[in-house]
């Protein structure tokens, strides 16, 4: 085992097998949410400030550990608390039901089977691309129901924006805004 001090804030710790075996660490099972782990991490901070003189004590301690072929490199860092963590937020990306029709037969019949609901689907539009119909609905969540019945007869994709803008751009608008009304009142 060897301690190295790589500034005023980090410490690298570098097991070999052996060390691992002695203090009965895997990498696989090396978690601060194990017992086991956190007392051999614990001990070894312990260690590594008595060699290198940083307090762990005075503030919060990032520690990352990092797999190699004779053992286990373990990266501590001693990070203020003082200074503020950036936080970063994932955007979920907005999608809309599309459902795919192969045949136009399949089509007539999902919207006839539609036209017996009590639900008002609005704000729909058809489109013709790659010899395929896509029914595309301009909010997130539909019926349960509505979508029962259109999985009967085809494909469902959830699509982006960005998808959304290929298929106006390369596909046909066929019927828009009212897509499943225009249709069922002209069958």
């Amino acid at each position: 085992m060897t301690i190295e001090q790589l500034d005023t804030t980090k410490v690298l710790i570098s097991l070999c097998n052996e060390d691992m075996r002695d203090f009965s660490l895997s990498f696989d099972t090396m978690s601060m949410h194990s017992d086991h782990s956190r007392k051999v991490l614990l001990r070894l901070l312990r260690l590594a400030s008595s060699k290198t003189g940083i307090v762990w004590a005075d503030g919060t301690v990032l520690v990352e550990a990092l797999p190699h072929q004779s053992g286990c490199l373990i990266l501590v860092t001693l990070v203020d608390k003082k200074k503020r963590r950036k936080t970063y937020k994932v955007k979920r990306i907005e999608t809309r039901p599309c459902f795919c029709f192969d045949e136009i037969d399949s089509l007539f019949c999902a919207v006839e089977s539609l036209r017996n609901l009590p639900h008002i689907l609005q704000r729909n539009s058809l489109w013709q691309k790659d010899n395929r119909f896509l029914l595309v609905f301009d909010y997130p969540i539909i019926p349960a129901r509505v979508r029962g019945i259109l999985l009967q007869f085809s494909r469902e994709k959830a699509i982006s924006k960005v998808h959304l803008a290929r298929i106006r751009e390369s596909g046909k608008l066929i019927c828009a805004p009212n897509a499943v009304e225009i249709i069922s009142s002209k069958i």
